[in-house]
């Protein structure tokens, strides 16, 4: 539950901070922060096995509303780069000028890669893909590992840009680094925990008897 009200904490905060419709570039910081830090988040927070606020619900389910929310979470994503593309030629400044707009994009066409990704794994008997789906399974959640550390970084680095510093003192700086922090600390241990191969333990009485048995 610590991860849900971080995504909202920080959600909130910026939404607030950027006054939306205040400005073209007002724009840019809610677009993206509704996109990356709560649609995204929160579709990948329903096979959470732990924090999971859907857990009961069927798997077929959470998996049409994870495809629907990431889906709509690159259509805000794209109007938040759209905002500041135009509002950067409004005011006649220069593009990609610093590693946030670099990442920033990079991300942004990793992730649309990751939902055509998921869309041939939720359609796999369809598109007869090669691959195994317990492999493809595998591959889309490590892929989306990768995708939101793009993410994770990005918002890191945009915590540094001229505009958020006016925004948010010291105090409110590190609060919000606490909460990407803590939200990319869930991402990682929820793939990692669900998809890495785990060694199983013989139990001990079936490994007595089994050298029992050889020595007889």
């Amino acid at each position: 539950m610590v991860a849900h009200f971080a995504t909202i904490l920080f959600t909130g905060f910026m939404i607030y901070s950027a006054v939306p419709g205040s400005s073209l570039f007002s724009w840019h910081p809610t677009l993206m922060t509704i996109a990356m830090m709560f649609l995204m988040f929160e579709a990948i927070m329903l096979f959470n096995q732990q924090s999971s606020l859907f857990l009961n619900w069927n798997r077929l389910i959470r998996g049409t509303i994870h495809g629907f929310m990431m889906f709509f979470g690159v259509v805000c994503a794209a109007g938040g780069f759209t905002a500041i593309y135009l509002n950067k030629d409004r005011n006649n400044k220069p593009h990609f000028q610093t590693w946030h707009s670099w990442f920033g994009v990079g991300t942004l066409c990793y992730l649309i890669l990751q939902t055509v990704g998921g869309i041939g794994l939720k359609y796999y008997n369809i598109f007869r893909l090669p691959a195994k789906l317990v492999d493809m399974k595998l591959y889309h959640a490590t892929s989306g590992l990768l995708a939101f550390t793009g993410i994770s970084i990005t918002v890191y680095l945009a915590l540094f840009s001229e505009w958020f510093s006016s925004v948010a003192d010291g105090t409110t700086w590190f609060a919000c680094v606490a909460c990407l922090s803590c939200m990319a600390l869930t991402v990682m241990m929820q793939v990692t925990s669900n998809y890495l191969p785990q060694t199983k333990k013989v139990p001990q009485n079936v490994d007595t008897k089994q050298k029992h048995g050889k020595k007889k």
